[in-house]
């Protein structure tokens, strides 16, 4: 389904003398991966709506996809098998967030986060095999995941301490986790190779 719609659309580019013939593979694989992102965003966002945490989703989403972009780690073999990983990875979110005593673990969460953040320090980014990355490319992913994880680690340790948000902000701990849960998985599959 995606290979097609992707083909078509860069078919009507180059129909319509929009880009050259010799761009259309590149075109074509875009269309494939923006199809494909706005099917697992919009399924994040349905899942979301369905538990009535629309708002936890986005802030999910907005780390996860952001930090994944310049992580790499774990890519299953075909886009069936990573929806549905990332399926699983969303509903094991919500109910760990919606079921998870924060003020009675909020030191043991903090430990999570520190963990995580180690372990993305030291694999990231890590690179998959058809998408290889300069040593140049290497420094400045590694350099904007640390900011990211900062950031959003920051947001989450203010939240424990000053108690707001966070049962939203929870979700950015729970994103880097799963982050650093697939480096760890990717870095040893690679191992395997």
């Amino acid at each position: 389904m995606f290979k097609s719609l992707s083909y078509k659309f860069a078919n009507l580019l180059v129909k319509n003398e929009v880009i050259e013939n010799e761009d259309f593979e590149i075109y074509r694989y875009g269309f494939e991966t923006l199809i494909y992102f706005i099917v697992n965003i919009s399924v994040a966002l349905f899942i979301g709506a369905i538990f009535n945490r629309l708002i936890h989703t986005i802030i999910f989403l907005s780390c996860y996809c952001t930090l994944r972009q310049f992580t790499g780690g774990y890519h299953a073999r075909n886009y069936t098998e990573c929806t549905l990983t990332f399926v699983v990875i969303y509903l094991i979110t919500i109910f760990v967030a919606n079921n998870i005593d924060i003020d009675k673990y909020k030191y043991l969460l903090i430990v999570f986060l520190i963990f995580s953040i180690l372990i993305i320090y030291k694999l990231a980014p890590l690179e998959h095999r058809n998408k290889p990355l300069s040593s140049t490319e290497k420094k400045y992913y590694r350099k904007i995941a640390i900011k990211i994880v900062f950031i959003t680690g920051s947001i989450f340790i203010l939240s424990i301490i000053f108690n707001f948000f966070i049962k939203y902000f929870i979700y950015l701990l729970l994103s880097i986790i799963w982050i650093s849960i697939l480096l760890i998985l990717g870095f040893y599959m690679k191992l395997d190779l």
